[in-house]
């Protein structure tokens, strides 16, 4: 049983929202794997990380957001480490070192990152940002959530390492920066694109290529984004019905329980079983932003508004991926895609939300 004056402050309705979110990527990836011996019960593993999940967001609850806050370096620095230790020991999949294996289990730092970095950055806009956003507040902020950023990207895992960029500039926002810095960034940004593309390995480039001419190679680069848009306009209105999806159990669609879930999701359950989805992360979002505006102090309100960026930034980029608007970079779509340590991460942030509001009432 849990105590009483924990259940008083816990916010059921938002945890709630994210475990219908989980609940229903459970029945997607045990759909997409249907029939594929080498994925076999991958939901059973699926659903015990949803259960892990829960117990870590109620853990994260329990503990005063203060608390978490005031050793927010600490972790920050802990999982930054783990980092480094992919880098020399991670385990390779699919091209990427992104893994570190404990026994059966692999677990994904650059996840847990995100978490982090969120925290982290709250707690320095609450104690070292008064009167706006300066240069020196810029760079601070930037070898914070760079730090992780640039050794995600020696993985090499761009896609991952694109997802920190919402969580800074929320954070750059919040702090008050100036419009004419604001201009001054975008400038450079413009300037430096040209630099950045001739970095840039050949496979990236085609796949942002592919973005403006999807004819430009259907049988390679084009594959994926084609077979997508395939299922979801297969799905109609009311979508074909769990287990009944064509583009997944044949194979057509590529990783279709990981970055590709939402196109399994919008072909069975069609174009409502999307709007669902889409609806519930608005409401799980809707959430973070009112405990943001009841939040008790500045801490509180910056760690729900930068944990709202990080899975808005994550949902448009895996969206956009999925409908072929944005290059396929290797994203997930929080919640629903299988892998442990990303529900982990997410419903550790969910966990602070909640925590958040939960102690918005201050005797």
């Amino acid at each position: 049983m849990l105590p009483r004056r924990f259940v008083d402050k816990l916010d059921f309705a938002t945890l709630l929202g994210a475990i219908a979110l989980s609940g229903l990527g459970v029945l997607a990836i045990a759909s997409a794997t249907l029939g594929q011996p080498a994925r076999a019960g991958i939901w059973h593993t699926q659903l015990l990380w949803l259960g892990i999940a829960l117990v870590v967001a109620l853990v994260v609850v329990a503990v005063d957001y203060h608390h978490w806050a005031e050793f927010s370096l600490l972790l920050h620095a802990a999982v930054c480490g783990l980092l480094v230790l992919v880098i020399f020991f991670g385990k390779e999949v699919g091209g990427n070192r992104s893994w570190l294996a404990f026994g059966p289990f692999n677990l994904q730092p650059s996840e847990f990152s995100k978490w982090t970095t969120c925290l982290v950055l709250a707690n320095y806009l609450s104690e070292r940002v008064r009167a706006g956003v300066g240069i020196r507040q810029i760079l601070e902020m930037g070898v914070l959530a760079g730090a992780p950023m640039l050794l995600i990207a020696m993985q090499p895992d761009m896609g991952t390492a694109l997802t920190y960029v919402p969580i800074y500039l929320a954070a750059l926002l919040l702090g008050g920066l100036r419009w004419k810095l604001i201009a001054a960034v975008m400038l450079l940004g413009v300037l430096a694109a040209p630099v950045g593309w001739g970095h840039l390995k050949a496979y990236q480039k085609e796949r942002i290529l592919t973005v403006f001419q999807p004819e430009r190679d259907p049988a390679g680069v084009g594959y994926q984004v084609r077979q997508s848009k395939i299922a979801i306009g297969s799905g109609k209105f009311t979508g074909k019905g769990l287990f009944h999806g064509t583009q997944s159990h044949l194979n057509f669609l590529p990783a279709q329980h990981t970055d590709f879930v939402l196109s399994v999701l919008s072909e069975e359950f069609g174009f409502m079983g999307a709007a669902i989805v889409l609806g519930l992360f608005y409401y799980v979002l809707h959430r973070g932003i009112l405990a943001a505006r009841s939040a008790q102090d500045r801490l509180g309100t910056y760690l729900c508004l930068l944990v709202v960026a990080w899975i808005v930034g994550q949902v448009g980029v895996n969206v956009g991926m999925v409908l072929g608007l944005m290059p396929t970079i290797g994203v997930p779509l929080p919640f629903l895609s299988y892998g442990g340590s990303a529900l982990l991460a997410a419903m550790a942030g969910i966990g602070l939300v909640a925590n958040v509001r939960g102690r918005r009432i201050v005797n």
